[in-house]
Parts: C-alpha cells; structure tokens; sequence
C-alpha cells in the first residue's frame, strides 16, 4: 500500500514538476526560504514571506497542501480532513488579520456558526444543552439543565482570570517576567500553569453534570480532564466564545487559495517529494533531499513537519542534550472518522441538523468515556457529528447540487490499527470497517433513522490513515499532546542551528488557529514585520 500519498498527481503534473525543477537548477535559482510540508503554519509562514517578496519553496510529501486541514475527493464529495470549525475570524483576530495582510480578506471570508449555540451537547439522559457565545449564558444554559449542579461560580472565576492573563503575555516570556511581573501580573496563570482541567473541577466542586457538558467537546483537544492541561482548555474554550466560525467557500478554498499565493508570488511548491535526508555543515542546515533523489537549498530552512522525525533525519547526534529533552515528547491521540456523502433530497433540517457540531455522551463523565475509547468501545464513550454542507454559503463547492456531508468522530488509540495493519491488511480493514458501522448505528439510533438509505459515499480515516496521508508520527492529531507539562515548555521555533526553524502543531499550538499563529509569530521574528498585536483579538467576556 502506498503511503503519503494517493497517488493523485499524472504523470503529466510530475514532468512538468521535474521539468520546473531543472529550470531552477540550470539557472541557479537560489531561494531564500525552504520550506519541508505545506502545514497551516508553513502555509501560513510561506505565504506572508512570499508577500514580502522573499523567493519560498515548499515541498509536500503528499499530492495535496494543508496538511490536516486538507481536501480529498469521493465520487464529487469533497472532505476536509480533519478540520470542523476555527475561531479567530473576525476582525482584529488573527486568522482574520492574517489574510488581511496579505490582501486576501474579501477573498476568503467565513460565516459564523449559529449564535445559540455553536456546539449542542447531548447528554446520557438525552438532554441537549447548548454551547453559546458568553459564558454567562453558558452558564446558565448549565444550571437550566441541570438546576442541582454545583461549583461553576468558582470555575468560571478561574477560567476568567486565565483568558485575561494568557491576552496579557508578552509575546516572549523571559525568566524575569516571572521574577519581576509574575506574581503580580499573572497570579493566577502561575498557580495554574500545571494544573488538569479535572484538579479545577475536583477543587471548585464542579458536579459530574457540568463536568460533561463542558468536556465534551474533548476531541478539540484529545485529551480526558484528569490529564487535559487547563491552559489550553481555557484557550480553546475562550476562543470559540469569540466566535466558532467554517469558512464561506470551505476548508477546500482556503488552503488552495494560499497555496496558490505563494506560486503567484514567484514560489514553487512540489507535490509528492517526501524529504528523506537534511544535511548539515557548520553548525547550519546545507540542503535536503527527497526520496525521488532531488536536491533543494536555500538561505534558511522552515521545517512544518514533525520535529522528531526531522531530527532523526538530521541525526540527534547534532541536537544539544537540552535541545533532545524538548524533543522527546508524548505524541497526541486521533481517532476513528467517518465522511459520508449523501444524496441529493436528504434534508438536514428534519433531523435537527443545522450551523452547529453535535456531541454526544454515552456515558457521564469524559474520563470513564474516555477509558472506553481506549478498548475501543464506541458504545460508551462519545461521538462527534458535523455537517460541513451547511456551515458555508456555497455547498457546491464541496457537493453535488443538493447533496450534503455528515461527519462522525471518536476517539481511537493508534496502538490496535498499527497492530492490525502490521499483522494483516484485511484485519485492519475489518476493525476500521467495524468501528464506522457502530458509529453509523449510533448516529441512526438517537439521530438520523434512515441515514443509510441517504448514503451514497462513505470514507473512513483511522490513526494509520493520518499517519500515511499527514505523515503524523503514531497518527497524531495534534503533535505534541496537550499535557500540562507540554504547555509551558512547549518547543518554540528556535533550533541550534542558525538557518532552520520549527514551524509546526508541536513548535507552537494545534488547530488552524493555533498554527495560523505559529506561522504569523514566525514570520514577525524573521522579518521584524511586526503586523499583529494580540491585544486587538476580541476576549470572551
């Protein structure tokens, strides 16, 4: 089975890609950036440099940019990958100030997830509660629901005081803003910078009710709350409260429409040249090379790849035992997704779908659920059900004329694909296949009763699938797990080599967001272009 790719692009598109590469070579082209992987943060880092006039070129292992965000194609269905909904769109936020940069915020415009509630989770007992903008009305969408819970008074406290701190942080943090600032300033994020987000529930008396409802959106973060950092609980919680939003052209336009920035810009980007060696010389990156034998170099070097498999390729002989300590993190999890295309007439209003996510608990508590997850016991733990088709004013450009997408998601360890694919093809198969046909039954029995009659195409991704498709180590969601001790000294963008940095989920943050600002910060510290100030982002109140 072929891996990194699908095999997508002609024997056409290759030659004329060989062809391009030759003209560069025979007229000495050099590049001042060179960029391994067409991620959301390359892309993003790639196409301001490219704006800026700087000569970029990125080289993607697979046949498609984006990364994760990526699109693929069924029988005229086209499915994002993994990417549901973003925040940061609106003006002053980042997603929103990037594209404004680069004169491409009329271009690529989004449209806001229903105000009500931008997720809907559904709980145990068959009751729906509604995720909105505002924690207040948040809050007392809780206590409707549930009148006897307790402890939010206390959580939201801490919450607040969090999402005020981390807006405040200076774009670098030295030892001395914690020995001169720290106290003062950041009280609250100094108290709480190792805690779980179940340490606050346990210490606020948060019942098992609330703890549910606003942990079930655990497959934003991959994490259960006894092991979930708190901190990017705040973040991601905070951040959808400015606005959940998909973008008006989907997924698909956005990620194609940068791609193209960056080549209308004077760049080259090669499909399905999967970097196999970085070379070294003199305490610098010297070049690299891919496994159809070509050679690239340039001034500096980005790397959007994973940082552990890039070391390995550079050899952890020349990374500084420190620099190796920061490097050998936990990997995030993934899980199972199904991609369903369905038939002209199927009306997603009847069943109650609309501009929002849904999350289902089977069970109280996302820890118990999520222990379920790791036996792969789909019907206790949760589900994730989203309709691209309806979050964006143009569902042509992702379906047939009339046609919608449903998507459903759980968690899922790596270990038992790996294991089955390893062993057996067709018992990989056959534990994929089985995990999307409950996950089906699931969305027919409390959701969308003939949903298999509406059915005309059905995709299913596993933790193997993004580790072929995404080249993720381990099929990592995420890159570094979002552990408490990964937040703090999460790796930055610095190497110990004077023209190669880090650009990446795990050299910064996760999520479009998160990695359209690893890109953004990258891109201000290389050129001085400081465009963006974060105190303009609108806060959760």
């Amino acid at each position: 089975m072929k891996k990194f790719s699908s095999g997508a692009l002609t024997e056409e598109q290759k030659a004329l890609q060989d062809e391009n590469y030759r003209d560069r070579h025979v007229a000495g082209v050099e590049y001042d950036y060179l960029v391994i992987g067409t991620g959301n943060a390359a892309l993003t880092c790639a196409s301001l440099l490219s704006n800026q006039g700087y000569k970029v070129c990125m080289l993607e292992a697979h046949d498609v940019p984006g990364g994760y965000a990526h699109t693929f194609e069924r029988g005229g269905y086209y499915f994002c990958a993994q990417v549901h909904y973003i925040w940061g769109c609106g003006e002053g936020g980042r997603v929103y100030e990037f594209l404004k940069r680069l004169g491409l915020e009329k271009d690529i415009t989004f449209e806001l997830f229903d105000r009500s509630g931008y997720d809907h989770m559904i709980m145990p007992d068959g009751k729906r509660v509604k995720i909105p903008y505002g924690w207040a009305q948040l809050q007392k969408n809780i206590e409707d629901a549930y009148p006897h819970t307790t402890g939010l008074d206390a959580f939201f406290k801490i919450v607040k005081a969090l999402r005020k701190e981390m807006a405040a942080l200076p774009r670098k943090i030295h030892w001395w803003h914690y020995l001169l600032k720290g106290r003062l300033y950041f009280p609250t994020l100094l108290r709480y910078k190792n805690a779980t987000v179940q340490d606050v529930f346990d210490a606020c008396g948060v019942s098992i009710e609330a703890q549910t409802i606003l942990t079930a959106q655990a497959g934003d973060l991959l994490l259960p709350p006894d092991k979930l950092s708190l901190l990017f609980f705040v973040g991601v919680l905070g951040g959808y409260g400015t606005g959940a939003y998909s973008p008006t052209k989907h997924f698909k336009y956005y990620i194609q429409r940068l791609a193209k920035f960056v080549t209308d810009h004077g760049g080259d980007i090669y499909f399905e040249e999967r970097v196999t060696g970085i070379s070294t010389k003199d305490g610098s990156i010297s070049g690299v090379t891919t496994a159809s034998g070509k050679t690239f170099t340039a001034r500096n070097y980005i790397c959007g790849m994973d940082p552990q498999k890039s070391a390995e390729l550079i050899g952890w002989q020349h990374f500084p035992k420190r620099d190796q300590d920061k490097l050998k993190y936990e990997y995030s999890d993934n899980g199972v997704m199904v991609y369903l295309g369905l038939k002209p007439g199927f009306d997603p209003a009847k069943y109650g779908l609309g501009n929002h996510n849904t999350w289902h608990c089977l069970d109280w508590g996302m820890n118990t659920m999520w222990e379920a997850g790791k036996k792969l016991d789909v019907e206790h733990a949760w589900f994730f059900m989203s309709t691209p088709t309806m979050h964006g004013n143009d569902s042509g450009n992702v379906a047939p004329d009339g046609g919608h997408i449903i998507e459903l998601a759980t968690f899922a360890p790596y270990a038992p694909f790996k294991q089955a694919a390893d062993q057996d093809h067709q018992d990989y198969l056959d534990l994929k296949k089985g995990i999307a046909e409950k996950l089906i039954d699931l969305a027919v029995k409390y959701h969308i009763p003939d949903l298999r009659d509406h059915i005309a195409v059905k995709v299913v991704g596993s933790p193997t699938t993004s580790e072929d498709f995404c080249n993720s180590p381990h099929g990592n969601a995420y890159g570094a797990a979002l552990l408490p001790k990964h937040t703090v000294s999460r790796l930055k963008a610095d190497t110990p080599f004077a023209n190669l940095y880090w650009c990446n989920a795990s050299s910064g943050i996760p999520g479009i967001y998160g990695t359209v600002s690893t890109g953004m910060e990258l891109y201000m510290d290389l050129t001085g272009d400081y465009f963006y100030e974060k105190a303009a982002a609108p806060l959760e109140e």
